[in-house]
């Protein structure tokens, strides 16, 4: 499927991830960030990303089963990077996704063909306190933007409806960083989280395994496992709306310290 040209849906999408990152900012802008005994990083990185799962848009539903190679050639823009303050054992995160792109898929069925526009922002903001030498629990909020058309052609002829859907999810979880090797170059680090509660979604989870190796004191390589997972639905019966959808693959990145 080629990739379809980028649609107000897609800059409203921006538009709304940009403001969230904004005020973001500010807020974090009014702690004392910028003290001397504040250390900071930042990570833009590539997610090599497959997707899998079920959205549904009123009666319309299709499967989506993409992998990496599949996404990458109907990809219209995608930015991912994390902003993370630490100072003695608490810590400040901030992760952000966007993408937009294009699917083929099927419905239920099997024999009706369905394509799938997506335009889809993540914006996490996490508290954590290190509890443990290595070991740190933390809590936030993750804010979702979803943007969907779906196209079905089949034996009643081609049909199409769109959706765009917005939601926070409650996020809880641990991460724990194990140094490698007896120095202080090589690092692992496992986190998972839960989230939703049938506040946002029903439910979400993730779990991310990252290696680093930190090559100066001002610049670091990671590449990591990511897997996310969520299920949110809209029972409006006027207008259903569904994302049950997991994502998941390799991610390479820079780390910046300063």
């Amino acid at each position: 499927m080629k990739a379809h040209p980028i649609s107000r849906r897609t800059i409203r999408a921006r538009s709304g991830l940009a403001a969230s990152t904004t005020s973001v900012l500010s807020l974090l802008a009014v702690a004392p960030l910028h003290a001397a005994d504040w250390k900071h990083e930042v990570a833009p990185y590539m997610w090599g990303a497959a997707m899998s799962g079920t959205t549904a848009v009123g009666p319309l539903e299709v499967d989506v089963d993409a992998s990496f190679s599949d996404i990458l050639d109907n990809l219209e823009v995608g930015f991912m990077g994390s902003y993370r303050a630490t100072r003695d054992r608490l810590s400040i995160t901030v992760d952000g996704i966007y993408m937009g792109l294009g699917s083929d898929g099927r419905g239920p069925a099997g024999y009706v063909k369905g394509d799938v526009d997506l335009d889809q922002a993540a914006l996490e903001v996490d508290v954590g306190y290190e509890v443990l030498d290595g070991l740190t629990v933390f809590g936030g909020l993750r804010y979702n933007d979803l943007s969907v058309d779906i196209k079905t052609t089949g034996p009643l002829g081609v049909r199409s409806d769109s959706a765009d859907e917005d939601w926070i999810d409650p996020v809880i979880g641990a991460h724990y960083t194990l140094g490698l090797g007896g120095n202080d170059k090589w690092s692992f680090t496992l986190r998972g989280d839960i989230g939703g509660f049938g506040v946002g979604s029903e439910f979400a989870w993730q779990g991310i395994g990252t290696l680093r190796w930190q090559a100066s004191d001002r610049i670091g390589v990671l590449g990591a496992y990511r897997y996310i997972s969520m299920d949110y639905e809209n029972d409006d019966r006027s207008r259903a709306f569904e994302y049950d959808m997991s994502m998941s693959g390799p991610a390479l990145g820079v780390v910046f310290t300063f």
